[in-house]
C-alpha cells in the first residue's frame, strides 16, 4: 500500500481527471477519422496523390535520417573555416612565415640545400616541394630520406609545421585536370594524400596548381577545384592531428578572375600562398626590362601595368572574398636577368633581347646576385616600387634585397595580413656568399619583423 500525504491527494485526482478527458478526446478523434475515410469524398481521392504523399513522407523521413547521420560532419565543416590559422596550427605569436623548400632533381647542383642546413627557427611552416599528381594519386618521386630529414627538424622546434606540396610551376601539364573530373578520382587522390602524410609525418597539404580553368582548359575546373578543397578539408580535418590545407594562388588579376572562386575557396583552406612575384621577366613579345616583385606600381605605369605589383594583387584577393588573415604574401629570394640591347640604356623598361647570362633561363638566386654586385655592378633602388635592380655592361637583374624585403615585411605587418611566404629557402643566401655574417639573410629579415616585431 502506498501512503500519500494529504496535499498530494488533490494533485493525483486532477491527474486522473485529465487522463479521462484525454482518453475521451482520443476515442472521438479515431471515430471521426473512420467516418471520414468511409465517406464518398474519401473514395474520390486521386490514387496518384496518395502515392505522391507517401513518397514525400518517405523522402522527408530519409532526409531527417541523413541530417542526423551527418550532423557531426556539418559541425566539423563549420569549424573548418579557421579565422586564424596561425593560432590553430602553431603556438607562434604574430603572423606565420611559410617557407618553401624544393628538393632538387640534381643533388650535385650549386643550389643544393640540405635539410641539415635549415635553421628550424626561421619559419613557422616549411612546405616541401614538389610532389606530382599521377594517376589521380600523390606521387613522391624523390628520395624518402630527404622528406624524413625535413620532418625531423620538428625535433628541435616542436612548433614547426612541415607540409608537402603537390604541383609546382614545372608541372604545366599536370594530372590535376584528370584527378578532379569526378568524385571517384578525387577520392582516390585524397586517400593517397592521407597515406603520404601519415607515412612521412607531414602536417598538411599544399596545392600548387598553375592554374585551374586556365587557357585551353575546361572552365568547370574552377568549380571542381572547390569541390576538391571541400572534400579534402573534410577528410583532413577528420585526421588525428587535423591536417592543414593551403593553396598556392596566382597574383595577376586575369588569372584570379579566370581560375578561382575565391569566396568559396576561403571556406575550406586554412590559408593561401599568394605568388606575388614573376610580374616581369623576359619574354619575346615584351622585350623590355621589368621588376620581378614590385611592392607598388611605378609612377609611369598605367592600365594593366599598374596592377602588376604586390599591393594591388593582395587587395584584389581581399576584394574577391579571401579573408585578410588567410592571405599569405609571397616574397621571392631570387631575381630575373635580362640581356640589354644597349649597355648605355640600362634604366627600367630598357629594351632587351634575351635572358641574362647569370642564372638559368633568367632565374637568378640571391647568392648569385650578391656575386654580381661584388663584381662592381651598379645597384639602383627604385623608391616608387620599393625594390632594387642592378646592371653591368649588358647584364640587367631585378631582385629583392634586405631593404626591399624589410619594406614588404613591414607592409604585411601594418596591413594585418596572415603572414609571409618565402620562395624559397634554396635560393636565399644560405651559405653566406653575401657576407652578411649570417645565413638566410632575406628570410631572417622577414622573421625578425613578423615574429620578433623588430623595427
Amino acid at each position: 500500500m502506498i501512503f500519500l500525504r494529504p496535499r498530494w491527494k488533490t494533485q493525483v485526482l486532477c491527474l486522473v481527471l485529465v487522463s479521462l478527458v484525454l482518453g475521451i478526446l482520443f476515442v472521438t478523434r479515431a471515430w471521426l477519422g473512420i467516418v471520414i475515410l468511409r465517406s464518398p469524398r474519401a473514395e474520390t481521392v486521386d490514387p496518384e496523390t496518395v502515392i505522391d504523399n507517401a513518397k514525400i513522407a518517405t523522402w522527408l523521413r530519409r532526409a531527417r535520417m541523413y541530417a542526423e547521420s551527418t550532423k557531426e560532419n556539418q559541425n566539423a565543416d563549420r569549424n573548418n573555416s579557421i579565422s586564424s590559422p596561425q593560432h590553430f596550427y602553431t603556438n607562434f605569436s604574430g603572423q606565420i612565415i611559410v617557407c618553401y623548400y624544393t628538393i632538387q632533381s640534381d643533388l650535385n647542383t650549386l643550389w643544393e640545400l640540405r635539410p641539415s642546413h635549415i635553421d628550424p627557427d626561421l619559419c613557422t611552416h616549411i612546405i616541401v616541394g614538389f610532389a606530382s599528381v599521377v594517376n589521380c594519386s600523390l606521387d613522391l618521386d624523390s628520395s624518402s630520406t630527404i622528406y624524413q630529414q625535413v620532418v625531423a627538424l620538428k625535433k628541435s622546434q616542436p612548433e614547426l609545421r612541415v607540409m608537402i606540396s603537390a604541383g609546382g610551376s614545372n608541372e604545366l601539364h599536370s594530372g590535376f585536370s584528370e584527378m578532379i573530373k569526378n568524385h571517384f578520382n578525387r577520392k582516390r587522390f585524397i586517400k593517397s594524400v592521407l597515406n603520404v602524410t601519415k607515412t612521412f609525418g607531414f602536417d598538411g597539404l599544399d596545392l600548387d596548381w598553375e592554374f585551374p580553368a586556365w587557357i585551353g582548359a575546361d572552365e568547370r575546373e574552377k568549380i571542381r577545384f572547390v569541390q576538391l578543397l571541400e572534400e579534402l578539408r573534410r577528410e583532413l580535418y577528420r585526421a588525428k592531428e587535423k591536417l592543414i590545407l593551403s593553396v598556392a594562388v596566382a597574383a595577376p588579376q586575369a588569372i584570379i578572375d579566370q581560375s578561382y572562386m575565391v569566396a568559396e575557396m576561403a571556406k575550406y583552406v586554412d590559408f593561401v600562398n599568394l605568388m606575388s612575384y614573376d610580374y616581369h621577366f623576359y619574354v619575346w613579345y615584351y622585350p623590355i626590362t621589368g621588376l620581378n616583385a614590385p611592392l607598388y606600381p611605378h609612377a609611369t605605369e598605367s592600365g594593366y601595368l599598374s596592377t602588376l605589383n604586390v599591393n594591388f594583387s593582395a587587395h584584389y584577393w581581399l576584394l574577391k572574398g579571401m579573408p585578410k588573415e588567410k592571405l599569405i604574401i609571397g616574397i621571392p629570394t631570387y631575381g630575373h636577368s635580362y640581356k640589354l640591347d644597349n649597355p648605355i640604356n640600362h634604366d627600367l623598361y630598357a629594351p632587351a633581347n634575351g635572358f641574362g647570362n647569370l642564372g638559368s633561363m633568367g632565374f637568378v638566386p640571391y647568392f648569385t646576385v650578391c656575386e654580381f654586385l661584388q663584381n662592381e655592378a651598379k645597384n639602383v633602388f627604385d623608391e616608387e616600387s620599393k625594390v632594387p635592380f642592378a646592371y653591368k655592361d649588358r647584364e640587367w637583374i631585378s631582385y629583392d634585397d634586405v631593404t626591399s624585403i624589410r619594406h614588404k615585411a613591414e607592409w604585411i605587418r601594418a596591413n594585418n595580413f596572415g603572414g609571409a611566404m618565402i620562395l624559397s629557402l634554396n635560393v636565399d643566401d644560405w651559405n653566406n656568399t653575401c657576407k652578411f655574417n649570417e645565413s638566410f639573410p632575406l628570410t631572417r629579415t622577414v622573421t625578425r619583423i613578423l615574429r620578433y616585431h623588430e623595427d
